[in-house]
This record gives C-alpha cells, sequence and structure tokens, in this order.
C-alpha cells in the first residue's frame, strides 16, 4: 500500500520532469528560429535564454542543435 505522502511525491517529481521537458522544447524551438531568421543565434537571445532556463539548459541545447546541423540530421539548408 502506497502512502499518501509517497505518492504525492512521485507526482511532484514527474511534474518538475515534463517542466523542464516542456523548457528544453521551448528552448530548442527558440534557437532554432532565431537561428532561421538571422541565420545565427543573435547574443542578446542566448542572454535571455540563459536567465529564463539557465546557463546549463541553453547551453546544451545550442551544442545540441549545432551538432544536429553538423551531421545534417537538421537541414541546413533552411538556416541559410
Amino acid at each position: 500500500m502506497i502512502k499518501f505522502w509517497q505518492n504525492n511525491t512521485i507526482n511532484q517529481e514527474d511534474d518538475e520532469k515534463l517542466q523542464n521537458s516542456l523548457a528544453e522544447l521551448h528552448c530548442e524551438e527558440t534557437i532554432i528560429q532565431d537561428k532561421k531568421e538571422f541565420g545565427r543565434v543573435r547574443n542578446s537571445m542566448m542572454k535571455v535564454l540563459r536567465v529564463k532556463y539557465s546557463d546549463a539548459i541553453a547551453n546544451r541545447i545550442l551544442s545540441r542543435i549545432n551538432k544536429r546541423i553538423g551531421s545534417r540530421h537538421l537541414n541546413q539548408k533552411s538556416f541559410i
């Protein structure tokens, strides 16, 4: 039998993971859109993302996107 407070803790952990995933997706969409619009990610946009989502998340997402472009998993022509 699961105690009520244990179940509540599990739900909070799941909610936190979901919020982190949504934050990463939003950050990724913002970076991709900025690259499409300007051909690069502006410093001002990265500053905003770092403040909103933290340095670690914003830098990791930028690195992930650049890696996808370099390995041609994202269409590089759409960024030119």
